[in-house]
Order: C-alpha cells, then sequence, then structure tokens
C-alpha cells in the first residue's frame, strides 16, 4: 500500500473556506477512486498562515505503508456516506440546494407561515431535522433512543428573528456534529447493529441522508410558496 502526501500554504483566514473546498472536490474525488483506503485532510496553523494552499511543493511525496491498525474514519464507503451528508447542509448536493442555501434569506415570517393548511411550517421541518439528527448521533454513540427529547415535531418558540437564527445555528451545526460521528466510523462498523435497534449502523446513515433530503425538498418548497 502507498501514502501519498501533499503539502500546502493559504493565508489562516481562508483556512475554513479551503478546507470545505477540499472536501467538496479533491476528497470526495479521491475517495471514490479505485482502490484507495482513505483520505486525510490535515491542517496546522502558523501565525497568519495555515499549511494548504497558497504555495504548493514541487513535488508530490509517495511513502511505502509498512504497517497500518484499523483506522477510522477514513475508509472508502466510511468517508463517502460521510461526504454525501455534509454536502447536504454544506456543499453541492446531488438532489438541489443544501439547507444553509435553501435556508439564507428567509425571515422569520416566512420561517413560521403556514402556506398549507395542516401541513408543517419551515421552522418546525427545521426543528424537526435538528432533533432527529440529534437522534441518528446519539445511536451512534450507542444510546438507546426512541426519539428526540423534545418530540418529534416540536412546536416552535414565538418566530422572532433571534428564535429563528438560532434555530438555523442549531441544525446546521447539529448536522455537523452527526458528519464528525459518521466520519469517526470504520468500514466493520458499518455491519454492526444499532443499539436497541434489528438494522445496521450502515442502514442508520443512509436513512439519515435520506430523512435530509427528504425534508429539504419540503423546506424548498415551502420557500417557493412564501415567495
Amino acid at each position: 500500500m502507498i501514502a501519498r502526501s501533499w503539502d500546502g500554504v493559504t493565508a489562516a483566514a481562508q483556512a475554513d473556506a479551503y478546507a470545505d473546498y477540499v472536501r467538496r472536490t479533491g476528497v470526495t474525488d479521491l475517495a471514490a477512486t479505485d482502490g484507495n483506503r482513505g483520505v486525510y485532510l490535515l491542517r496546522r496553523r502558523e501565525g497568519d498562515r495555515a499549511r494548504f494552499l497558497l504555495a504548493l511543493e514541487p513535488h508530490v511525496e509517495h511513502f511505502e505503508v509498512v504497517a497500518a491498525s484499523g483506522t477510522r474514519g477514513t475508509a472508502g464507503e466510511v468517508a463517502s456516506l460521510a461526504e454525501e451528508l455534509r454536502v447536504l447542509a454544506h456543499g453541492d448536493a446531488w438532489h438541489g440546494p443544501a439547507l444553509d442555501e435553501l435556508l439564507a434569506g428567509v425571515s422569520a415570517e416566512v420561517a413560521g407561515a403556514r402556506p398549507i393548511p395542516g401541513g408543517h411550517t419551515l421552522f418546525e421541518l427545521v426543528l424537526h431535522v435538528t432533533g432527529w439528527n440529534d437522534v441518528w448521533r446519539r445511536r451512534l454513540e450507542g444510546e438507546v433512543v426512541d426519539e428526540p427529547e423534545e418530540g418529534d415535531f416540536p412546536a416552535p418558540p414565538e418566530a422572532s428573528a433571534q428564535a429563528w437564527a438560532d434555530a438555523k445555528d442549531r441544525l446546521l451545526k447539529g448536522h455537523e456534529r452527526l458528519v464528525a460521528r459518521v466520519a469517526a466510523l470504520s468500514d466493520a462498523d458499518l455491519d454492526a447493529l444499532v443499539a436497541g435497534r434489528d438494522y445496521t449502523v450502515r442502514f442508520l446513515v443512509r436513512g439519515a441522508i435520506r430523512h435530509t433530503v427528504y425534508h429539504s425538498g419540503q423546506i424548498g418548497l415551502l420557500r417557493k410558496l412564501a415567495a
């Protein structure tokens, strides 16, 4: 097995943006390459610089891997699932706009509106997805959890600008925590049963992806109706 290493430098202020770009492009492409055993994206800050991209090293270094333990979070299938889940909130999602794009510019008034009689509001959908993302993560951590602590579709607070901003922040941060938990798995973990359930970790992760895609479509529809 061969390990390849690239090195570069970018401004520290651009480190997060560049990391996001690399996840959406290089990491995805490399993880999908036949025979790939995993991808690491490493970063080190040095003053106002982060070792990423402003200046590229002239050569790619190759190393022969002479010993390896059960590396977690970088195996092919896990990396692909984690990346697919990640871009649903931040990135070029396959189904359409990601959550951050769908929610950008949506006012608290629009979020609290109910344009479809008997249907859910956009605010309710955001709380629903947030709650279930927390359940998925906790189940992956070994907890036996039935449903979100606040309920399946909790009643939102008064749709003030601050309450709506807080709800969006909790959604996106909770999604990131779920992605991080999935990325920490190994491929072998995917075949294990979820604690207290009769389905596998793989089934749960794929279900979490489908759940987010489904409700993203609803959020997009409500946004269009409000417009």
